[in-house]
């Protein structure tokens, strides 16, 4: 009896033990279920993922101060002529005339122009010869090479189209001033964060939902203001705006593999598109909320210069090329502000060795095919309104994307960048190891290898026939080969076509 008892015991026992087993194995399941489902890599289509995107702490990097160094008298920037894109229609304008127009003679020289070009081509001569120069040779060039290389790069065009036509219908562009439109549906009843930190916590959340990879908050700098043409309004010169109190700054990269194949296969758009929804989304949620925002988007809608605001909100800092790295994605983002008057904790700038990497790497001066970004080693006399940055040629970098094949642009300054690659295992050791190397040894020897490694085309090759063949940095992916999905007959420029 005995026996039988412990026998029977020990069968109760095991068969305990085996239901307590298949218990904790269900836990197991359950509580990784309950990690799997609270992951947001398991958000089938979504793109939220509420800040993971934005993935490098930044406290470590922040610093104290102003990220600009003012070594003069500063001012606004002005639209008219400082902007390429507006010099470039007004000049056009003046140049081919029109109904009740003859249009200007150059032999007239520029003190027959009216303002504002004719002071700003009397202080800048080589910008009038640029200018020229695309009106009278490289715009009429470029029409015969559309005329014969169009039907190659058709599916690159059509990819740009497709995200382009997004602003056919949103964001809507503003047609009144910001006084009028930035007030225009707000909530009459406004909503009281209980502090700014948790003002730029929520914004910060739903920007990210709304579609954004990175964002920052920082106080505006009036002087990041156009002085003037404020979209929707006047041409007439106008005031900063009280509510255009803090900035919003936003970021997205452009999709990774088809970047590289710039400047012949490349576009804009598709960043534009999404950082542009990201931003409308933005100022309509604080306009419910009860404050007047306006979205300063890509393509043309801006009233102020993005790159000072990137660096005040601690998103980067700016780069040789002019643009904005940021540890994220270097230089591959398009930006976008949303200016209101929401009270925010707002973020420091940040530091992570952008300047002295710049100083030494020099690859964006050497893939540029219009010659617009400096070799200098460094920035020491590049004073731009009265603050020390980098600068580049706008004009001569315009002129080469009048040239370019494919969807307007060049971007080759943002595919060549070292900052500017995807986050796996080798990069991410790379940043870090960079990041905690005081020497910049690390820099230089991946910089190096960068040159050293990677078989590119000569920088002649990205001009046009007959001096180059429209080459890309990279062969374009297989979805934007046209000859690879139709039945087309082209001529390939990049084999000599």
């Amino acid at each position: 009896m005995t026996n039988k008892k412990s026998d029977l015991s020990r069968r109760s026992f095991l068969k305990m033990g085996g239901v307590a087993g298949v218990a904790l194995q269900v836990g197991a399941i359950a509580g990784a279920g309950l990690e799997a489902g609270q992951d947001k890599d398991s958000y089938t289509g979504w793109q939220g993922r509420e800040g993971e995107t934005q993935f490098v702490d930044r406290s470590g990097l922040e610093i104290d101060g102003p990220a600009y160094e003012a070594v003069g008298p500063t001012r606004r920037p002005n639209k008219t002529t400082e902007y390429i894109f507006g010099r470039a229609y007004m000049f056009h304008r003046a140049l081919r005339g029109g109904e009740d127009s003859a249009g200007w003679n150059p032999e007239d020289g520029p003190e027959a122009l009216d303002e504002p070009l004719r002071s700003f081509y009397l202080d800048n001569p080589e910008a009038l010869a640029a200018d020229l120069k695309r009106e009278q040779e490289i715009l009429p060039q470029s029409q015969e090479h559309h005329e014969k290389y169009d039907p190659f790069f058709r599916l690159a065009e059509a990819w740009s189209d497709g995200w382009s036509d997004i602003f056919r219908s949103y964001p809507r562009r503003p047609q009144s001033p910001p006084i009028e439109s930035d007030f225009d549906g707000v909530h009459e009843v406004k909503l009281q964060p209980r502090s700014p930190e948790m003002a730029a916590e929520l914004i910060k959340t739903v920007a990210h939902h709304y579609g954004a990879t990175l964002v920052g908050i920082c106080k505006l700098n009036p002087d990041w203001v156009y002085d003037a043409n404020v979209v929707g309004g006047s041409r007439e010169p106008f005031e900063v705006p009280e509510h255009w109190e803090y900035a919003i700054a936003i970021g997205v990269p452009h999709e990774w593999d088809q970047v590289l194949s710039n400047p012949a296969h490349g576009t804009s758009y598709d960043a534009y598109a999404r950082s542009a929804v990201a931003s409308g989304r933005i100022a309509a949620f604080l306009k419910s909320l009860g404050y007047p925002a306006r979205a300063h988007h890509p393509p043309g809608t801006y009233d102020l210069i993005v790159p000072p605001i990137l660096v005040d909100a601690g998103l980067g800092q700016q780069g040789r090329a002019g643009f904005v790295l940021t540890p994220e994605t270097g230089a591959n983002f398009r930006a976008a502000v949303v200016t209101t008057n929401l009270p925010m904790k707002v973020d420091k700038p940040i530091d992570f060795g952008v300047s002295e990497f710049c100083m030494h790497c020099k690859i964006c001066a050497e893939q540029c095919p219009s010659g617009s970004i400096s070799f200098a080693d460094t920035n020491e006399g590049m004073t731009t309104r009265g603050y020390r940055h980098w600068e580049i040629d706008t004009t001569t970098c315009f002129n080469f994307w009048e040239s370019a094949m494919g969807p307007m642009g060049c971007r080759l300054c943002i595919a060549t960048c070292p900052y500017s690659r995807k986050n796996n295992w080798v990069h991410d050791m790379v940043r870090r190891a960079s990041t905690a190397d005081p020497t910049g040894q690390v820099d230089k020897a991946m910089t190096w290898m960068q040159k050293k490694t990677f078989d590119v085309p000569d920088v002649a090759d990205y001009l046009p026939p007959p001096d180059g063949r429209f080459a890309s940095y990279r062969q374009a992916p297989k979805w934007l080969d046209v000859e690879h999905w139709f039945d087309i007959d082209v001529i390939n420029p990049q084999k000599g076509g």
